[in-house]
This record gives structure tokens, C-alpha cells and sequence, in this order.
């Protein structure tokens, strides 16, 4: 198995009452016709089907949905741990902001700056969603930055380099960081810590980064290719 099994008893008995799930590409109508990762994760969360729900951080949904779908079919069966260690992480906006940042900052912003230069970057990164992946995600920024992140990792290192981001990601909202304060589940409490929490977790992620992206310059423009020219990602077999 690979990286990223830590899953507690219950999540594993849950996924097994999930009888022998192959995940496929693509969205689907019911279990019948097949699941993605993050549809199995809407079952284990015991949620309406869905590629998008509730109990899903929108960027790790994007993130998993685009790498789901630019795998072959041997590397996606081993998402299927992710999906129910992916399950309790919605509902948490400002964790869900702290992600988001962090897969523009991998995927080449600059957000180490003051507030008007973070909105420059980000409004940068907008206009590269929207060419990369869709209009919709590059308005949607939180889903644009997952799924357009997903790209990058396996533009420059394929599988290898996307289970570490998402362990990273998962990380962000490993408890005890993840409390809910404010007592309406939406996890914007205590906000005026927010900015030196996303200034220390996004410095951090530009110096894991910084060396990969000065190394080559190659992989940003694999990642820029139009969503109507996909590459197969390296390592990806069928």
C-alpha cells in the first residue's frame, strides 16, 4: 500500500462495509456505475452520492477529483485510503483558506508579500486556472487551486510528489489545530490568528518549494497546457 494508510479502526471498518470498491474516472450518477475517491468518501460519510460533499474540504475534494481523473487505473485504486481520511475535514472555512493558499503557493505564487501583492498573485493564479483547468474554478478559488495543483505535482514528479502535498494539506487540519471556536461549525473563529497561521504555514511551504521550481521551469508550462490538451502524468499506467 502506499503513503497515507494512518486511517483509525473505525475508518477502516467503514471502508469495508463499503464492499471491494474500484475507483473510476469521471463523475457518476449512483454507486452503480462507479465511484471516484471523493464520491466514496460521500458514501463513508454517509452523505447524499456526490463528488462534492459537505463533509469534503473543497480544495482536498479538487485536489483528489483532478487527480482521480488524470491517473491510470492502477495508481487511482490507491487514492482509496484518502477517502475516508478525507471525510470531517468540511465545514472548516478558514483551515479550507490555509489549503487553498498553500496550492497556489506550490504551484508558483507569491503570497509572502503584503495584502496587495497576495491579491496580485492570487488574481495571477486566476487567470492561469482559468486557462489550465476552467472559468469555474478560477472563480471558485478554492477549487481552482486544488485541482490546478494537482496538475503541477504531477507535471513535475507525478504520484510521488501529489501524496506528499496531500499529506501536507491533510496536516493543516490535523487535530488539535482543528477546533471549532466560534460554536457554529463553520470554523471561522478566532480569526485575527488567522494571518500569522497562514504567514508561518506558507512560508514553510515556499521553502519546501522554492528549490523544486528554480530547478526547471518545464513542469509550470506542462501544468499551464489547456485543459483541452491533457498530458498523461508521469508514472500514470494503465
Amino acid at each position: 500500500m502506499p503513503r497515507g494508510i494512518g486511517m483509525s479502526a473505525s475508518d477502516q471498518r467503514t471502508l469495508s462495509s463499503v464492499t471491494s470498491v474500484r475507483l473510476e474516472p469521471g463523475r457518476h450518477r449512483s454507486p452503480d456505475d462507479g465511484v471516484c475517491v471523493v464520491e466514496l468518501a460521500s458514501m463513508i460519510g454517509g452523505e447524499r452520492f456526490s463528488d462534492r460533499p459537505d463533509c469534503v474540504c473543497p480544495v482536498l475534494g479538487a485536489f483528489l477529483r483532478s487527480w482521480n481523473d488524470g491517473v491510470g487505473h492502477a495508481d487511482r485504486q490507491h487514492l482509496e485510503p484518502y477517502a475516508a481520511r478525507v471525510v470531517g475535514t468540511g465545514g472548516y472555512r478558514r483551515i479550507s483558506r490555509i489549503r487553498r493558499d498553500i496550492c497556489l503557493s506550490y504551484a508558483g505564487a507569491d503570497l509572502d508579500r503584503g495584502p496587495l501583492r497576495r491579491a496580485a498573485a492570487r488574481l495571477r493564479m486566476r487567470a492561469r486556472i482559468a486557462w489550465a483547468v476552467g472559468i469555474f474554478p478560477s472563480i471558485w478559488l478554492k477549487e481552482g487551486a486544488g485541482a490546478y495543483a494537482a496538475r503541477v505535482c504531477f507535471a513535475r514528479a507525478g504520484s510521488v510528489e501529489a501524496f506528499a502535498l496531500l499529506d501536507r494539506l491533510l496536516e493543516v487540519g490535523s487535530k488539535p489545530s482543528r477546533q471549532r471556536t466560534n460554536g457554529n461549525g463553520n470554523g471561522n473563529g478566532n480569526r485575527a490568528a488567522e494571518p500569522a497561521i497562514r504567514a508561518t504555514i506558507i512560508a514553510r511551504e515556499r521553502a519546501r518549494t522554492r528549490a523544486a521550481r528554480g530547478s526547471d521551469s518545464r513542469p509550470a508550462a506542462a501544468a499551464d497546457r489547456p485543459r483541452g490538451e491533457r498530458a498523461q502524468p508521469p508514472g500514470a499506467r494503465s
